[in-house]
C-alpha cells in the first residue's frame, strides 16, 4: 500500500476489502474487540494479580494465566495487518517488559544486594578520575588508529587495483601476514622488541601502530570489494572521455566505492575500538583496564559496569550513523539516476 495515505484511510479500505470478501469483519480484527481485551488485561493485573513475592500454586496458576493471555492479545495485535508497525514493535517490547516485570516482582532474586554491589553510584564517583582517563586513552587510540588504518588500507586498496603481478604479490602477503598476527603480539613487538633495535617507541604510539597496521589489513580489503562492485562500462567509459587511471578513480570509482563501504568499515571501526582493551598488556590504561584496577581498588564491580554503558553509549550512535550515512548516499544516487 501507498505509505502517503493516511492509516486511517488506509485501514478502512482494507476493511472494506474483507467485508467484500467474506460479507462480514471478523471479531479479532474489530477495534473494539482487541483495545477492549488490552483494557482487561490492564484490569487483571491492576486487581488480580497476587501481591509480591514468591507465589503459592494457586497465585502462580493466576500469574501464568495473565502472561498467556498477554501472549494472546500481542499475537493477535502483531497478525493484524491494518495495525500500524510501529504499535506492534511497541506490542511486542511491552511483553518483554511484563514478563521482565512479572520476574521481578514474584521471583526470589536480591535485587537490592544486586544494585548496591553493581550499580553503586558511590563507588563509580570514587573511580571516576581513572575511569575518565581510561576512556580519553581510549577515544585516542581508536581515532589514530581509524585514521592509519583508512589511508593505509586505502591506498593498498588503489595500488591492487592497478593488477601489478609483483605489487600485489607484497600486498596480499601483507594482508594475510597482518589479518593473520594476533594484535597483542603486535603490541608487545612494537615495544619491547623495537628497542633491540635502537627504535624506540612509547606505549601509547605501540598500541597505535599495532591497532592500524591490523586494521589497514581489513580496510585494505573493505574498499577492494568497493572497488570491484564498480561496474567496468563505467571505468572504460571515463577512460574514453579522457580520463587517465587518476581521475577515474577519484571522479568514478571511489565516490561510489565508498557507498558501498560505509557499513563495513563502520563496523570494522567498532571492532578496532574494543580491541583497544588489549593495549593493556603493553602498560596502557585504557577504558577497560580503568574499570578493571577500580574493580580491585574498591573491591565492587561497578566501574566495570559503567564501562560497559559507556562501550555502548559510544558504539550504538556509531553504528546507526553509518546506517543513516548509508540511507542518505543510496537515496542521492536514486535521485541521480532519474
Amino acid at each position: 500500500m501507498n505509505e502517503s495515505i493516511p492509516y486511517r484511510k488506509r485501514a478502512d479500505s482494507c476493511l472494506e476489502e474483507v467485508r467484500a470478501k467474506i460479507g462480514r469483519i471478523p471479531v479479532i480484527r474489530r477495534d473494539v474487540f482487541v483495545y477492549g481485551f488490552f483494557a482487561l488485561l490492564v484490569a487483571f493485573g491492576a486487581f488480580l494479580l497476587p501481591p509480591p513475592g514468591p507465589p503459592k500454586t494457586f497465585p502462580l496458576v493466576i500469574i501464568v494465566l495473565f502472561y498467556l493471555l498477554s501472549i494472546t492479545w500481542t499475537a493477535v495485535f502483531f497478525t493484524d495487518e491494518l495495525k500500524p508497525e510501529a504499535l506492534k514493535t511497541v506490542a511486542i517490547f511491552t511483553l518483554m517488559v511484563v514478563a521482565a516485570w512479572l520476574y521481578y516482582r514474584y521471583s526470589t532474586g536480591r535485587w537490592e544486594e544486586m544494585t548496591g554491589l553493581f550499580f553503586n553510584w558511590g563507588t563509580i564517583e570514587k573511580a571516576w578520575p581513572t575511569l575518565i582517563s581510561g576512556l580519553w586513552t581510549t577515544i585516542l587510540l581508536a581515532v589514530f588508529a581509524a585514521i592509519m588504518s583508512t589511508a593505509v588500507g586505502l591506498l593498498l586498496a588503489i595500488f591492487r587495483s592497478f593488477n601489478n603481478p609483483v605489487l600485489n604479490f607484497f600486498i596480499i602477503a601483507y594482508v594475510d601476514f597482518f589479518r593473520g598476527m594476533p594484535i597483542i603480539v603486535l603490541m608487545m613487538l612494537f615495544y619491547y622488541a623495537f628497542p633491540f633495535l635502537n627504535i624506540r617507541l612509547s606505549a601509547i604510539m605501540s598500541g597505535i601502530l599495532a591497532l592500524g597496521i591490523n586494521s589497514s589489513a581489513y580496510v585494505s580489503e573493505i574498499f577492494r570489494a568497493g572497488f570491484l562492485s564498480i561496474k567496468k562500462g563505467q571505468i572504460e567509459a571515463a577512460h574514453a572521455l579522457g580520463l587517465n587511471s587518476v581521475k577515474t578513480m577519484r571522479l568514478v570509482v571511489l565516490p561510489q566505492a565508498f557507498r558501498v563501504v560505509i557499513p563495513p568499515l563502520v563496523g570494522n571501526y567498532v571492532a578496532s575500538a574494543k580491541d583497544t582493551a588489549l593495549a593493556s598488556a603493553i602498560s596502557i590504561t585504557e577504558l577497560l583496564k580503568a574499570g578493571l584496577s577500580q574493580k580491585a581498588l574498591l573491591a565492587n564491580p561497578s566501574p566495570l559496569i559503567f564501562v560497559a554503558v559507556v562501550y555502548l553509549m559510544l558504539f550504538i550512535p556509531l553504528t546507526q550513523f553509518a546506517s543513516f550515512l548509508e540511507r542518505k548516499m543510496k537515496k542521492s544516487q536514486r535521485q541521480l539516476r532519474l
